[in-house]
């Protein structure tokens, strides 16, 4: 459906240019979004996707593919940044570490009558904080559920 596949580029295009505090205006009022250790309705989507413009300032997205539904898209991206930030993640919170990384990101995105209804965004975390220099040894996955504290 090519209304997914524009309403991902519109996400994308805000997020770059810091523009998140219109993102829930792409959302139905029922709508998600979910990556790995989060859910949040469209409301509280700004505050997280500031974790991540506060983490990685300069940080790059590289689309790779798109796959049409019959209901949405879903899209692989390469995303690439300076971690020069705190970023919160499931697993806590990573001072800047200066590294310059890069992971890759499938969002899978659902829309009806022009609007988001849902948003899953798959990635690998133990990848991402590995490149980063974090070890992950040791932490109990509730210890890292419960430890994603965003700020408003």
């Amino acid at each position: 459906m090519r209304d997914a596949e524009r309403l991902i580029e519109q996400q994308y295009a805000m997020l770059l240019r810091r523009d998140v505090a219109r993102l829930p205006d792409l959302y139905a009022p029922e709508a998600f979004y979910a990556m790995p250790g989060v859910t949040v309705r469209p409301i509280e989507l700004p505050a997280l996707l500031r974790t991540w413009t506060g983490a990685f300032g300069d940080l790059r997205v590289d689309p790779l593919g798109v796959v049409r539904t019959a209901g949405g898209a879903a899209m692989e991206l390469r995303l690439t940044g300076t971690h020069t930030g705190t970023l919160h993640s499931p697993f806590g919170t990573v001072a800047p570490t200066g590294q310059l990384v890069s992971w890759e990101v499938a969002d899978v995105v659902r829309a009806r009558r022009g609007r988001i209804v849902s948003w899953r965004s798959y990635f690998d975390w133990g990848q991402m904080l590995d490149a980063l220099g974090v070890q992950l040894e040791g932490l109990s996955r509730a210890t890292q559920h419960d430890s994603l504290a965003l700020p408003v």
